[in-house]
């Protein structure tokens, strides 16, 4: 039997918000999502959860009390009558240290994060917990969208009477496959090589003990993927009958990003952005789109090499 929310401390305001929406029916289902503690990771939630807060649902979102600063912070194309919309859990983990960067390492993985990382796996189950048990008791569903490295959200959605959970996918569908099969025929057909993501040796034993993608898909009811079928339709269609075999579901929602919008009067975003309307001046493939993924480091001479690459090409590039 769920506990009364009595028993639990939780943010105030979250508290008097939750409340309130208890009183409505429209707000019978509650979204908890629960994102990895790294920029990209945090970002694609936020923008998911502020979509879903913009249709009406009630939506929580969950991280450690630097993160959800981070997140609110730094997310793009929303104004703040929007974030206003979302209830923010502060899940309180144990301090820790970290060292300092190394610009200079091999692999060049940000290994100076993962006292970060593993303090919050560690710590931040139990506040969810709590949040979760709150929800619970008050709502009819609650539904906990997680990153799939926070494989513990999905085993405590799974304690609940009244709850379900959905592994949120960031990275493109195609390495999943890749994953799945790194000679398979799509990857093949496209030109596409599945190699191995270069990580330090600390963060791969990390993910693999406490983290694993695969146990968060088993434990969830299916996944939610940041790309749509215009992009990679074949890639969706052959995960989600993987998937399927096992009775889960593929949802593919993407490309998460607001400031794709035209207009400024859509669910309060704000207007497109410039770097869109100078694309759109561009001849059809033309362009040379850059990008070094969340993990990547730089020393100062590789980017100075890099642009002076890019400067030299004479090609447009983002």
């Amino acid at each position: 039997t769920p506990e009364t929310s009595n028993s639990f401390r939780l943010h105030s305001r979250s508290t008097q918000r939750m409340e309130g929406k208890a009183k409505n029916p429209a707000a019978s289902v509650a979204v908890v999502a629960v994102p990895f503690p790294a920029q990209g990771h945090l970002n694609q939630l936020l923008h998911l959860s502020l979509e879903l807060a913009s249709r009406g649902l009630d939506v929580h979102y969950a991280a450690s009390p630097p993160h959800v600063r981070q997140a609110r912070a730094r997310v793009h194309g929303w104004d703040d009558d929007a974030l206003r919309s979302i209830h923010f859990h502060d899940l309180g983990i144990s301090t820790y240290v970290s060292p300092p960067p190394d610009p200079a390492a091999d692999p060049p993985f940000p290994s100076h994060l993962m006292p970060m990382f593993e303090a919050f796996t560690a710590g931040a189950r139990a506040p969810l917990a709590a949040v979760l048990r709150e929800l619970s008791a008050s709502r009819r569903r609650v539904v906990v969208v997680h990153d799939l490295m926070n494989a513990f959200a999905s085993e405590e959605a799974a304690k609940l009477p009244n709850g379900e959970a959905f592994g949120f996918h960031c990275t493109a569908v195609s390495s999943i496959v890749g994953r799945m099969d790194a000679g398979h025929r799509l990857l093949r057909d496209n030109g596409l090589t599945h190699l191995p993501t270069r990580v330090s040796e600390e963060f791969a034993d990390y993910a693999s003990k406490r983290a694993m993608a695969g146990q968060s898909i088993s434990n969830g009811a299916g996944i939610i993927v940041n790309t749509c079928r215009a992009l990679e339709g074949e890639f969706v269609d052959v995960v989600a009958e993987q998937m399927a075999t096992d009775g889960k579901k593929l949802f593919a929602i993407g490309p998460l990003n607001p400031l794709l919008e035209a207009t400024a009067s859509d669910q309060g975003k704000t207007q497109r952005h410039q770097c869109l309307n100078w694309l759109d001046q561009q001849p059809p493939s033309s362009v040379l789109y850059v990008s070094f993924g969340s993990s990547s480091s730089l020393r100062e001479e590789q980017v100075a090499e890099l642009a002076a690459a890019l400067h030299g090409s004479k090609q447009r590039f983002i």
